[in-house]
């Protein structure tokens, strides 16, 4: 081996001057990120700490659950499916308790009965008009003031039936300004205590019976002709009635002061109505529940134009959605709720669906749609009403399938 090679093997290979510091500028700069990272990790946990700590002294100062503390952040998605209730025939109305401890139902088919269930679908007992037979009454849809009083209506007796919370008969309303109470009181001179009386449209005339005495007959009470359909109790406790009476389909408003001191022998609400029979804006055909958000905003769901009517308090037009295509257009509405988020539930018949608006802005927001067609375990047959309770319950009238489907959020 020459000198040449050995000093080769020696010192090894040759190293560009430039390489050291270049080597050691990267070293400096990825030093330098290392501490950028590690200061801003440590902003991180500061900040983490003084919110710790605010929370820590907030509670200190006014102790309270840890969910009324922390910000709320509402997040939108859709119910799941959990049972259904059985043992109806075609129910398409459906309504609630105040402590959501008693379902209610109107079924169409069968005995025409509204039928009532515990909160986990257990038959509780069912009741109808007095003196009435199947055929001679068709009710329809269904709800409880806060008082839990149950209002239904009848397409067959043209009329809304009272009842208290466990189906005792109360009383009728007849017209907008007459009910079957006030009528006796005018006819016989007052209302002794204990006296009953009845009335259907197919027998022409009015029964009532004093205590200890004969049944007796009164003519037939001369009514205007209306024709209520669908009623809901807004959070005030105001009645909202939808009446499809010939072509003069509208909405009218019992004012909560009067229902709530009802039934006496004085029975003038200082209702209010709205809208009329057509199909353009601001009009209506078959109407089927009007609904109120938080702003008192009052929502339709207007069934055969196939679209949501929006009014304000006083009841002038403001705005309509849900005609057209897709995902947040209607084809049939029918049931509607308003929860307390301002979450517009509408059920569509034809759609075989629940559709989701969230309302609480200027503008409705499609959200989602829940179910299909079907016969199995959450899917519908010609879905008809919907009402919503205060954790969160969704009860369905889902009439083809002859049963009421119960979902949670």
């Amino acid at each position: 081996m020459t000198r040449k090679n050995k000093e080769e093997d020696v010192e090894g290979p040759k190293v560009p001057a430039e390489s050291a510091p270049m080597d050691g500028e990267k070293e400096l700069k990825q030093e330098e990120r290392r501490r950028k990272s590690l200061l801003l990790l440590l902003l991180l946990l500061l900040l983490l700490l003084c919110c710790v700590c605010g929370l820590f002294y907030r509670y200190i100062q006014r102790p309270a659950p840890l969910p009324e503390i922390l910000p709320v952040v509402n997040l939108n998605y859709p119910p799941h499916y959990l049972f259904s209730i059985y043992g109806l025939d075609q129910p398409v109305g459906v309504a609630i308790s105040p402590d959501g401890g008693r379902v209610y139902v109107a079924e169409t088919g069968g005995d025409r009965l509204v039928k009532v269930f515990d909160r986990s679908g257990n038959p509780l007992f069912s009741f109808a008009p007095p003196k009435t037979s199947a055929g001679e009454r068709s009710p329809v849809y269904v709800a409880v003031d806060l008082t839990g009083r149950v209002f239904v209506t009848d397409r067959l007796q043209n009329a809304i039936f009272v009842y208290d919370k466990d189906g005792n008969y109360l009383d009728t309303i007849l017209s907008p300004n007459l009910t079957l109470n006030a009528y006796v009181a005018s006819q016989i001179g007052g209302m002794p205590s204990g006296t009953t009386f009845n009335y259907s449209v197919f027998t022409g005339s009015v029964n009532y019976q004093k205590t200890a005495e004969d049944e007796k007959i009164l003519p037939a009470p001369n009514v205007p002709i209306w024709d209520p359909l669908g009623v809901r109790f807004d959070r005030a406790g105001n009645l909202w009635l939808t009446d499809v009476a010939g072509d003069n389909h509208l909405v009218r408003k019992f004012p909560a002061g009067d229902i709530f001191v009802w039934p006496t022998l004085f029975f003038h609400p200082a209702q209010s109505s709205f809208g009329k029979t057509g199909q353009n804006s601001g009009e209506f055909l078959y109407p089927n529940v009007a609904v109120v958000d938080s702003q008192n905003r009052v929502y339709v769901s207007d069934g055969n134009n196939g679209r949501i009517s929006v009014w304000s308090p006083e009841g002038s037009f403001l705005s309509e959605f849900g005609r057209g295509t897709g995902d947040g257009a209607l084809s049939l509405p029918r049931g509607a709720f308003m929860d307390e988020r301002d979450r517009l539930h509408i059920v569509d018949a034809v759609g075989q669906n629940v559709k989701v608006y969230d309302v609480a802005g200027q503008e409705p927001a499609f959200l989602y749609a829940f179910g299909d067609w079907g016969l199995g375990d959450g899917l519908f047959n010609y879905p008809n009403d919907i009402v919503l309770d205060d954790t969160g319950r969704l009860y369905i009238a889902d009439r083809e399938n002859n049963r009421i489907q119960v979902w949670s959020y």
